[in-house]
Protein backbone atom coordinates (compact mmCIF):
# COMPACT_ATOMS: atom_id res chain seq x y z
CA UNK A 1 0.00 0.00 0.00
CA UNK A 2 1.74 3.23 -0.77
CA UNK A 3 2.30 6.42 1.49
CA UNK A 4 -0.68 8.38 -0.41
CA UNK A 5 -3.14 5.37 0.32
CA UNK A 6 -2.32 4.72 3.98
CA UNK A 7 -2.69 8.50 4.60
CA UNK A 8 -5.15 10.06 1.85
CA UNK A 9 -8.11 8.54 3.70
CA UNK A 10 -6.85 8.72 7.25
CA UNK A 11 -8.00 12.62 7.20
CA UNK A 12 -4.47 13.22 8.87
CA UNK A 13 -5.40 17.06 9.02
CA UNK A 14 -7.26 16.49 12.27
CA UNK A 15 -3.93 15.62 13.82
CA UNK A 16 -3.43 19.51 14.26
CA UNK A 17 -7.10 19.50 15.13
CA UNK A 18 -6.08 17.10 18.00
CA UNK A 19 -3.00 19.51 19.16
CA UNK A 20 -5.48 21.87 19.61
CA UNK A 21 -7.78 19.50 21.40
CA UNK A 22 -4.57 18.65 24.15
CA UNK A 23 -4.09 22.33 24.86
CA UNK A 24 -7.71 23.10 25.45
CA UNK A 25 -8.02 19.85 28.06
CA UNK A 26 -5.28 21.39 30.50
CA UNK A 27 -6.69 22.72 33.60
CA UNK A 28 -6.74 26.42 33.72
CA UNK A 29 -3.77 27.92 34.02
CA UNK A 30 -1.85 25.23 33.79
CA UNK A 31 1.58 24.87 31.66
CA UNK A 32 0.57 22.87 27.97
CA UNK A 33 2.25 19.91 27.57
CA UNK A 34 5.84 20.02 25.25
CA UNK A 35 7.91 17.75 23.81
CA UNK A 36 8.32 14.41 22.13
CA UNK A 37 5.21 12.43 21.58
CA UNK A 38 4.05 8.89 19.51
CA UNK A 39 1.03 7.06 19.50
CA UNK A 40 -0.75 4.74 17.24
CA UNK A 41 -4.34 4.83 15.16
CA UNK A 42 -6.47 3.06 12.76
CA UNK A 43 -8.80 4.82 10.07
CA UNK A 44 -11.79 4.18 8.17
CA UNK A 45 -13.01 6.07 4.64
CA UNK A 46 -14.38 5.44 1.62
CA UNK A 47 -13.69 7.55 -1.58
CA UNK A 48 -15.71 8.43 -4.52
CA UNK A 49 -13.84 7.50 -6.89
CA UNK A 50 -15.52 4.54 -8.84
CA UNK A 51 -14.66 1.53 -7.92
CA UNK A 52 -11.99 2.57 -5.25
CA UNK A 53 -12.08 0.19 -2.33
CA UNK A 54 -13.03 1.29 1.38
CA UNK A 55 -9.90 0.89 3.57
CA UNK A 56 -9.02 0.05 7.35
CA UNK A 57 -5.40 1.35 7.77
CA UNK A 58 -3.21 2.10 10.77
CA UNK A 59 -1.75 5.07 11.63
CA UNK A 60 1.79 4.99 12.96
CA UNK A 61 1.89 8.68 15.12
CA UNK A 62 5.58 10.39 16.35
CA UNK A 63 4.88 14.18 16.92
CA UNK A 64 6.67 16.66 18.52
CA UNK A 65 4.86 19.82 20.09
CA UNK A 66 6.97 23.24 21.43
CA UNK A 67 6.50 26.14 22.58
CA UNK A 68 5.80 27.58 18.96
CA UNK A 69 6.86 24.48 17.04
CA UNK A 70 4.51 21.92 16.29
CA UNK A 71 5.33 18.67 13.61
CA UNK A 72 2.82 15.91 13.10
CA UNK A 73 4.68 13.60 10.61
CA UNK A 74 4.79 15.80 8.01
CA UNK A 75 2.32 18.58 9.01
CA UNK A 76 4.58 21.44 10.40
CA UNK A 77 3.36 24.30 12.11
CA UNK A 78 4.82 27.50 13.84
CA UNK A 79 3.04 29.82 15.81
CA UNK A 80 3.36 33.24 14.70
CA UNK A 81 0.80 35.33 16.61
CA UNK A 82 -0.84 34.65 19.64
CA UNK A 83 -3.31 36.80 21.93
CA UNK A 84 -6.75 36.80 23.35
CA UNK A 85 -7.79 33.89 21.62
CA UNK A 86 -6.33 34.48 18.29
CA UNK A 87 -3.46 32.05 17.01
CA UNK A 88 -2.08 32.93 14.02
CA UNK A 89 0.23 29.76 12.23
CA UNK A 90 2.17 28.96 9.44
CA UNK A 91 1.79 25.52 8.32
CA UNK A 92 3.47 23.38 5.61
CA UNK A 93 0.98 20.28 5.31
CA UNK A 94 1.13 17.10 2.67
CA UNK A 95 -1.86 17.08 0.03
CA UNK A 96 -2.60 13.14 0.08
CA UNK A 97 -4.97 12.88 -2.68
CA UNK A 98 -4.96 11.45 -6.11
CA UNK A 99 -4.29 7.50 -7.62
CA UNK A 100 -2.76 5.33 -9.24
CA UNK A 101 -3.70 3.81 -12.26
CA UNK A 102 -4.10 0.68 -10.93
CA UNK A 103 -6.02 1.28 -8.54
CA UNK A 104 -9.57 1.11 -10.07
CA UNK A 105 -10.70 0.57 -13.71
CA UNK A 106 -11.82 3.77 -13.87
CA UNK A 107 -8.36 4.84 -14.29
CA UNK A 108 -7.41 2.70 -17.03
CA UNK A 109 -4.68 4.41 -19.43
CA UNK A 110 -4.98 7.25 -17.43
CA UNK A 111 -1.38 9.59 -15.87
CA UNK A 112 -1.15 8.91 -12.43
CA UNK A 113 -2.13 12.24 -10.27
CA UNK A 114 0.65 12.77 -7.38
CA UNK A 115 0.27 14.02 -3.96
CA UNK A 116 2.21 17.20 -3.31
CA UNK A 117 3.05 19.33 -0.16
CA UNK A 118 1.81 22.57 0.47
CA UNK A 119 2.12 26.07 2.28
CA UNK A 120 -0.42 28.23 3.67
CA UNK A 121 -1.41 30.16 7.04
CA UNK A 122 -4.06 29.19 9.37
CA UNK A 123 -5.89 31.57 12.07
CA UNK A 124 -7.94 30.05 15.09
CA UNK A 125 -10.15 31.90 17.66
CA UNK A 126 -11.15 30.37 20.65
CA UNK A 127 -13.40 31.95 22.89
CA UNK A 128 -16.65 30.51 25.33
CA UNK A 129 -15.70 27.06 24.11
CA UNK A 130 -16.55 27.88 20.46
CA UNK A 131 -13.69 27.05 17.79
CA UNK A 132 -13.19 29.22 14.76
CA UNK A 133 -11.04 28.41 11.90
CA UNK A 134 -9.68 30.13 8.70
CA UNK A 135 -6.73 28.13 6.71
CA UNK A 136 -5.47 28.52 3.17
CA UNK A 137 -2.61 26.84 1.45
CA UNK A 138 -0.80 26.42 -2.06
CA UNK A 139 0.75 23.55 -3.98
CA UNK A 140 4.86 24.07 -3.74
CA UNK A 141 5.47 21.42 -5.74
CA UNK A 142 4.17 22.22 -9.07
CA UNK A 143 1.36 19.05 -8.96
CA UNK A 144 -1.55 20.65 -9.47
CA UNK A 145 -1.01 24.35 -9.44
CA UNK A 146 -3.75 25.55 -7.71
CA UNK A 147 -4.79 26.08 -3.54
CA UNK A 148 -7.74 25.63 -1.15
CA UNK A 149 -9.07 26.97 1.96
CA UNK A 150 -11.18 26.43 4.40
CA UNK A 151 -13.39 27.88 7.16
CA UNK A 152 -14.48 25.85 9.99
CA UNK A 153 -16.73 26.29 13.50
CA UNK A 154 -16.97 23.73 16.50
CA UNK A 155 -18.31 23.84 19.76
CA UNK A 156 -16.32 21.95 22.64
CA UNK A 157 -18.61 20.24 25.20
CA UNK A 158 -16.90 19.16 28.42
CA UNK A 159 -18.90 16.10 30.51
CA UNK A 160 -16.60 14.90 33.35
CA UNK A 161 -13.46 13.80 31.66
CA UNK A 162 -14.37 14.08 28.30
CA UNK A 163 -14.31 16.78 26.14
CA UNK A 164 -16.89 16.15 22.61
CA UNK A 165 -16.79 18.48 19.79
CA UNK A 166 -19.14 18.80 16.99
CA UNK A 167 -17.97 20.67 13.52
CA UNK A 168 -19.40 21.85 10.80
CA UNK A 169 -16.60 23.50 8.00
CA UNK A 170 -16.44 24.40 4.19
CA UNK A 171 -13.45 23.58 2.31
CA UNK A 172 -12.95 25.13 -1.32
CA UNK A 173 -10.85 23.83 -3.77
CA UNK A 174 -9.87 26.12 -7.11
CA UNK A 175 -10.16 24.64 -10.52
CA UNK A 176 -6.58 23.65 -10.66
CA UNK A 177 -6.99 21.12 -7.47
CA UNK A 178 -10.42 19.66 -8.92
CA UNK A 179 -8.76 19.46 -12.66
CA UNK A 180 -5.96 17.52 -11.62
CA UNK A 181 -7.37 14.88 -9.56
CA UNK A 182 -10.96 14.81 -11.07
CA UNK A 183 -10.47 15.78 -14.44
CA UNK A 184 -9.87 13.68 -17.98
CA UNK A 185 -7.76 15.02 -20.55
CA UNK A 186 -8.40 14.97 -23.88
CA UNK A 187 -5.68 11.78 -24.94
CA UNK A 188 -7.27 10.05 -21.57
CA UNK A 189 -10.81 10.07 -22.97
CA UNK A 190 -12.49 6.63 -24.16
CA UNK A 191 -15.80 5.58 -25.46
CA UNK A 192 -16.99 5.34 -21.75
CA UNK A 193 -14.38 7.99 -19.85
CA UNK A 194 -15.62 11.26 -21.52
CA UNK A 195 -13.38 14.34 -21.42
CA UNK A 196 -13.56 16.31 -18.35
CA UNK A 197 -12.85 19.87 -17.26
CA UNK A 198 -12.53 20.24 -13.41
CA UNK A 199 -14.44 23.82 -12.10
CA UNK A 200 -13.53 24.74 -8.60
CA UNK A 201 -15.64 23.28 -5.62
CA UNK A 202 -17.12 24.24 -2.05
CA UNK A 203 -17.23 21.09 -0.38
CA UNK A 204 -19.26 20.60 3.26
CA UNK A 205 -17.81 18.62 6.16
CA UNK A 206 -19.44 17.58 9.35
CA UNK A 207 -17.61 16.00 12.43
CA UNK A 208 -17.89 14.72 15.79
CA UNK A 209 -14.95 14.35 18.11
CA UNK A 210 -14.30 13.28 21.37
CA UNK A 211 -11.54 12.85 23.39
CA UNK A 212 -10.04 12.09 27.02
CA UNK A 213 -7.26 12.19 28.76
CA UNK A 214 -8.67 8.98 30.87
CA UNK A 215 -7.11 5.94 28.95
CA UNK A 216 -3.10 4.88 29.57
CA UNK A 217 -2.06 8.31 30.96
CA UNK A 218 -1.96 9.96 27.02
CA UNK A 219 -5.11 11.56 24.89
CA UNK A 220 -7.46 9.05 23.07
CA UNK A 221 -9.90 11.01 20.48
CA UNK A 222 -12.45 9.34 18.53
CA UNK A 223 -14.09 11.21 15.15
CA UNK A 224 -16.62 10.77 12.84
CA UNK A 225 -16.92 12.79 9.56
CA UNK A 226 -18.92 13.04 6.43
CA UNK A 227 -18.22 15.01 3.37
CA UNK A 228 -20.26 16.38 0.77
CA UNK A 229 -18.43 17.07 -2.29
CA UNK A 230 -19.61 20.07 -4.45
CA UNK A 231 -21.41 18.69 -8.41
CA UNK A 232 -17.77 19.73 -10.01
CA UNK A 233 -16.59 16.97 -8.71
CA UNK A 234 -19.32 14.14 -8.05
CA UNK A 235 -20.16 15.23 -11.99
CA UNK A 236 -16.48 13.97 -12.81
CA UNK A 237 -16.53 10.87 -14.79
CA UNK A 238 -13.93 9.25 -12.57
CA UNK A 239 -16.79 9.33 -9.62
CA UNK A 240 -19.66 7.95 -8.52
CA UNK A 241 -20.69 8.95 -5.24
CA UNK A 242 -21.00 12.65 -3.81
CA UNK A 243 -20.43 11.63 -0.14
CA UNK A 244 -17.44 9.94 1.94
CA UNK A 245 -17.85 9.14 5.14
CA UNK A 246 -14.85 8.50 7.38
CA UNK A 247 -13.96 7.20 10.81
CA UNK A 248 -10.49 7.84 12.94
CA UNK A 249 -9.31 5.83 16.06
CA UNK A 250 -6.24 7.92 17.24
CA UNK A 251 -4.13 7.14 20.60
CA UNK A 252 -0.70 9.55 21.67
CA UNK A 253 0.99 10.40 24.84
CA UNK A 254 4.28 12.39 25.93
CA UNK A 255 7.31 10.49 26.16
Amino acid sequence: MTLRKCFGIASLSTLLAFSATVSAQQPSGSQQPQGWMWGFGVAASQDVYTDFDNRIVPIPIIGYTGERLRVYGPFVGYQLFQQDGFTLDAQLVPVFAGYEEDDSAVFTGMEDRDFSYAAGIGLNYNTGGWVYSLSTNADILGKFDGYQASVRVGKQFRIDQFMIEPSIGVNYQDSNYVDYYYGVRPEEATATRSEYNGDSAVNTEVRIAVSTRQFFNGMTRLELGATFFDDSISDSPLTDDDTSLSAMLVYTRFF
